[in-house]
């Protein structure tokens, strides 16, 4: 192999040109600020170099002298722009670093990391991932490796006293389960006051305090269920009745000393040991398409993002955020949902494998519902909807936990934020193109 190196005529040229595209810069950018008869002879000397770079006869000497003059001619004007520093030269490439970043995020590509679960299995928002309480648990390695694999933080939940372990419910709410108290804590790092939740279990007659992020939700309730009744979790943890009935048979809910409704587990403990034990995985972060909504309709199947604003019942409680949900009817489609298909026109729905694998209950797919009794609005049983001009209708894969347009209708045509297209993290089996 042969390298060849530059003439000095060459290298002359270049640096010439680079110092007449500076010359240029702190002309545009300080021209306002520097003395009238120093910015003149800056363009004296840039016009003598300009001239003989022009010219391919000029010698590597001339040209070296002209950028000397030049140089000198600019030190008086350059201010933070000439000469070029280290700080100023790393500045200007993270602000334009931002620039486009924010440029791409606009126009192109947005991040979005799930919040909750209504999309499961198709996407994740927080979930738990349960160790029996007789296994030693994740090693601090193993932890470790977890976080940055699948953003996961460990609990390992203590017992304060001897006595058995058991969670109060909200008898009027038993969908909520145990409900939480909202907590103001700080992040972890002690940079922000965050949100938690504040969730109770007791421990014969001490309670126990567990904090965790609020957009976790049921995760809690499922993390205690799959630690003590993890048969009866698997059996009917998604029909949430079924699932108190068969609690109710197996004489765990029962009432306290005070009359209040809570779930005895018949596991008897020790101060010290462990009653809970599990990793809290991080929601899917998910690329969202911005552009291509703008050429091309939203069509049923899409996983779709969009914000709030302008939805009453969500935006009453929510505020104006970010929802990902499935679009499953456009303008004019005609739905109903007989358990655990969801038709449209007539037919059952296409356009997404999420559709076919709830009609077959397929895996830890549920299938779709009707909502809930009382709460929900459209898609009644025996009941059709169509979708009204300017709507879409949203529902989530994971029928029965998700909050969608069966209660609030549609989502305005306006609202749309775009596709998902990818999951970037966390890097598990899911990642990859969005489905």
């Amino acid at each position: 192999m042969f390298f060849f190196s530059k003439s000095a005529t060459a290298l002359a040229r270049e640096q010439a040109d680079n110092l007449l595209q500076l010359a240029t810069k702190v002309d545009s950018y300080r021209r306002d600020v520097v003395p009238p008869e120093k910015l003149a002879v800056m363009h004296d000397a840039s016009d003598h170099l300009l001239e003989l770079w022009q010219n391919k006869e000029t010698s590597a000497e001339a040209i070296n002298q002209a950028c000397e003059e030049l140089h000198k001619a600019m030190l008086p004007c350059g201010g933070d722009i000439y000469p070029v520093t280290v700080v100023g030269e790393y500045t200007e490439m993270l602000m334009a670093a931002a620039i486009l970043t924010i440029g791409i995020r606009t126009f192109f590509l947005q991040p979005f990391k799930i919040p909750t679960n209504s999309m499961y299995p198709t996407y994740n928002g927080m979930t738990p991932h349960v160790y029996t309480l007789d296994s030693a648990g994740p090693s601090a390695v193993e932890q470790a490796w977890n976080l940055v694999k699948e953003g996961a933080t460990h609990y390992d939940v203590r017992a304060p006293a001897d006595g058995e372990v058991l969670l109060p419910l909200n008898e009027h709410d038993m969908s909520a389960v145990n409900v939480p108290r909202s907590v103001r804590t700080m992040s972890r790092l002690w940079l922000l006051p965050v949100d938690d939740s504040e969730y109770t279990m007791v421990v014969g007659q001490t309670p126990v305090k567990v904090l965790l992020p609020v957009d976790f939700g049921r995760g809690f309730d499922e993390a205690f269920y799959q630690t003590y009744f993890p048969d009866l979790y698997k059996e009917a943890w998604t029909d949430p009745t079924r699932f108190y009935q068969l609690l109710s048979q197996g004489d765990h809910l029962t009432r306290d000393p005070q009359g209040n409704l809570i779930v005895a587990t018949g596991r008897q403990v020790h101060k010290g040991d462990p009653i809970l034990n599990f990793d809290l995985r991080t929601g899917d972060m998910l690329f969202v398409d911005r552009f291509s909504y703008n050429f091309i309709a939203p069509k049923p199947g899409d996983p779709f993002v969009f914000h709030t604003a302008g939805i009453p019942e969500l935006s009453s409680t929510q505020g104006d955020q970010y929802y990902i949900k499935r679009l499953v009817g456009v303008p004019g489609d005609t739905l109903e949902v007989r358990p655990p298909v969801l038709y449209r026109n007539g037919a059952p729905n296409t356009g997404a494998a999420a559709f076919d694998k709830n009609a077959r209950q397929e895996g830890n797919y549920p299938g779709y519902t009707n909502g809930n009794a009382g709460q929900s609005k459209y898609l009644l049983p025996g009941d059709t909807f169509t979708v009204p001009e300017g709507f879409y209708f949203a529902m989530g894969d994971n029928s029965p936990s998700s909050y969608d347009s069966r209660y609030w209708r549609g989502v305005p045509t306006q609202n749309v934020v775009g596709r998902a297209v990818m999951i970037i993290y966390p890097f598990t089996f899911r990642w990859g193109l969005a489905q």
